[in-house]
């Protein structure tokens, strides 16, 4: 199933509802489900991670000796504008996330950060790096010394 049809999806178990007196629905033929509120669990926990994110990167970026940046997906997906909503989850799609999890962030030595720095300004900055395929990204993946998920304990 397409991402943007995930975010997207509510199951048959969770709509009930009855038209009574209505003959006919001229939009019967359509459906679009509306998106699934997440709850404030959820919420906390992607802070959390978000958080541990910034810290580590932070971390490591005081060190003489290391480079991070954030790679895997942590922003969200725009919430004022349906139609940029859906191109977000398209350009995720046309870069593969759907199919792989990347690390949260890459850690590189800190002679390469000129290297890095250029390679991710040349390709429209930190924030691209998620609608970006792969195959595009292994000059600065072959570079990374170590890849490193984020999690964070309640």
């Amino acid at each position: 199933m397409h991402p943007f049809e995930l975010v997207l999806s509510v199951s048959k178990e969770d709509i009930e509802f009855e038209l009574r007196g209505v003959k006919e629905v001229a939009w019967a033929d359509f459906c679009l489900n509306p998106r699934k509120l997440r709850g404030s669990d959820f919420l906390m926990r992607w802070s959390q991670g978000v958080w541990s994110e910034k810290r580590l990167i932070d971390a490591v970026n005081k060190t003489l000796q290391f480079y991070a940046i954030a790679y895997g997906l942590s922003s969200t997906a725009p919430k004022d504008n349906v139609r940029d909503f859906e191109l977000y989850f398209e350009r995720l799609d046309k870069a593969g996330i759907g199919n792989i999890k990347r690390p949260d962030l890459l850690i590189f030595k800190i002679e390469d950060k000129p290297f890095v720095d250029n390679f991710i300004a040349y390709s429209g900055g930190e924030e691209e790096l998620p609608f970006i395929t792969e195959d595009k990204l292994q000059d600065i993946i072959q570079k990374a010394v170590i890849a490193v998920e984020c999690e964070n304990s309640l």
